[in-house]
């Protein structure tokens, strides 16, 4: 089995694939072993990231203290099929690199994914429909998730904690990788990729923090005492599909997996009879799609999908 990189290793990896990338058009060859390498470690791509918004910095830095035009580097992964594809345009959806800030509001559109690479070498990935504000100073890092879904990959400093607020809901790290999801009448719930973090209420001071460490989910109600409970590997890959423009289902009901569709796109789809809507889903699927995931359960469940406008009706035959 291939040993583990170090975070050193993989980002020095990162910067020659990001500089490799910024001269030219990769190669075939090339493409397809930098797909491999981005799917070997959930790292890869956050690394990645950070290298391209560097250069864009690098680049943009040398423009302004010259007067002579430099080439711009490339705002977005050059990359071909697979995993990578979903990283620049999955199926309509938007996908973008910003620049380095060390501060600013930030939002996506229903059915966008945005990647914020920050200051400290840190990385956001803001899912559909989401808005954070990032507020930096030489003591904290701090960032407040409005509203939507938000993935971070938090470059390490034990003397400049990173700080995560939702409503009451506050959650620490110091160098992690970690979801943050506050959606409308839901709990708020934190998934660890990696690392160990700290949930804690603000509004219950004396009611002690809890640890989360990866491969785990805490779930926080606003009524409720924070809980942790385990998930297996495979399903925090699914609960991330979205970072490249897909969403997994591994036996979901239908209308939860209908419920997410919901998220990425206008169209809805109805499901009026409950024995339809209890059938378990398994597969994934592009995020913004919801007519080719109704086609494609129709033909699974043997239903009628009956499209008009932003609707969706599947009912039995």
């Amino acid at each position: 089995m291939t040993a583990r990189l170090s975070s050193k290793e993989v980002y020095d990896e990162a910067a020659a694939w990001a500089a490799k990338m910024d001269a030219g058009a990769l190669s075939r060859s090339e493409q397809a072993r930098l797909e491999a390498w981005l799917s070997l470690d959930a790292r890869h791509f956050g690394a990645l990231a950070q290298a391209q918004a560097l250069l864009i910095a690098t680049h943009e830095h040398a423009r302004m203290r010259s007067d002579e035009p430099v080439k711009p580097a490339r705002r977005v992964f050059i990359v071909g099929g697979g995993i990578a594809a979903g990283l620049a345009v999955a199926a309509g959806s938007a996908t973008y690199i910003a620049r380095i800030w060390n501060e600013g509001r930030y939002r996506t559109q229903v059915g966008e994914m945005r990647v914020i690479p920050l200051s400290d070498g840190s990385v956001v990935f803001l899912n559909t429909d989401s808005e954070i504000v990032v507020r930096y100073s030489k003591s904290q890092r701090d960032i407040e998730l409005i509203r939507g879904e938000a993935l971070f990959d938090v470059a390490k400093n034990k003397d400049r904690p990173f700080v995560v607020k939702t409503g009451t809901t506050q959650v620490r790290a110091v160098g992690t990788s970690f979801s943050v999801k506050v959606l409308p009448d839901q709990p708020v719930q934190v998934l660890v990729r990696e690392g160990v973090v700290e949930v804690k209420r603000q509004d219950v001071p004396v009611a002690p923090a809890v640890l989360v460490a990866s491969n785990n989910r805490a779930v926080a109600p606003p009524d409720a005492p924070i809980v942790a409970e385990p998930v297996e590997t495979a399903e925090v890959g699914r609960a991330l599909a979205w970072r490249v423009g897909r969403l997994a289902f591994h036996g979901e009901p239908l209308n939860v997996a209908a419920s997410e569709f919901a998220r990425y796109s206008p169209v809805r789809i109805q499901i009026d009879d409950p024995e339809v809507a209890n059938k378990k889903v398994i597969g994934l699927f592009v995020s913004t799609d919801p007519v080719g995931f109704a086609n494609a359960v129709a033909v699974s469940f043997d239903l009628h999908a009956e499209i008009s406008g932003e609707q969706i009706r599947l009912s039995r035959k």
